[in-house]
C-alpha cells in the first residue's frame, strides 16, 4: 500500500477508508476545527523529535570521526585473514574500547574485511550524516612471537 502521509499531514481519503481502517487503528483523526490544534501539536512534536535525532546523530558523528579501532586477528604470511572481520565484530570492538553502542546495521560495510591493514568504514547515522571509522587490522602473531621471545 502506498504511503498516504506523514504525521500532521492533512490528506483527503474516502469515507470508508477513514471510518473502517485509519480512525479505528489510531492512524488518523477527522479534520475538524476542534482537532486542528491537536494536529498542529502533533506536527510540532514530530519536528522536535526529528531535530533531536539529527542533533544526537551529529554529536555521535563527531565522536566517531576521531575513532581509530585496532583489532587483532589471526592472519597468514601474506596478510590474508583466517576468517573475516564483520560489522558485528567492529560494533563489539567499538563498544568494548570506546563505550559507544552502535547497531551493526548502521555500519556500511560492503563485504567483510579479509586483509590486514587500515580500512575506512562509513557509518550511516542519519540522512546526510555519515562519519567514517578507521579500522586497523593487525596480526596477533607478532604479539605471540614477542611472548615466546620473553620466555627464552
Amino acid at each position: 500500500m502506498e504511503k498516504i502521509g506523514q504525521v500532521g499531514d492533512v490528506v483527503e481519503v474516502s469515507d470508508g477508508f477513514a471510518r473502517n481502517f485509519l480512525i479505528p487503528q489510531g492512524k488518523a483523526i477527522s479534520y475538524t476545527k476542534g482537532n486542528f490544534k491537536e494536529i498542529e501539536y502533533l506536527k510540532k512534536k514530530e519536528l522536535a523529535k526529528k531535530e533531536k535525532a539529527l542533533n544526537e546523530a551529529k554529536d555521535l558523528a563527531e565522536k566517531l570521526d576521531n575513532i581509530s579501532l585496532e583489532i587483532k586477528v589471526k592472519a597468514g604470511e601474506e596478510g590474508k585473514l583466517f576468517g573475516s572481520v564483520t560489522s558485528k565484530d567492529i560494533a563489539e570492538a567499538l563498544l568494548k574500547e570506546h563505550g559507544i553502542e552502535l547497531d551493526k546495521k548502521k555500519l556500511n560495510l560492503k563485504e567483510s574485511l579479509k586483509k590486514l591493514g587500515v580500512h575506512i568504514v562509513p557509518v550511516n547515522l542519519y540522512k546526510d550524516v555519515t562519519p567514517q571509522i578507521k579500522v586497523n587490522l593487525i596480526s596477533d602473531s607478532a604479539s605471540e612471537q614477542e611472548t615466546e621471545d620473553t620466555k627464552k
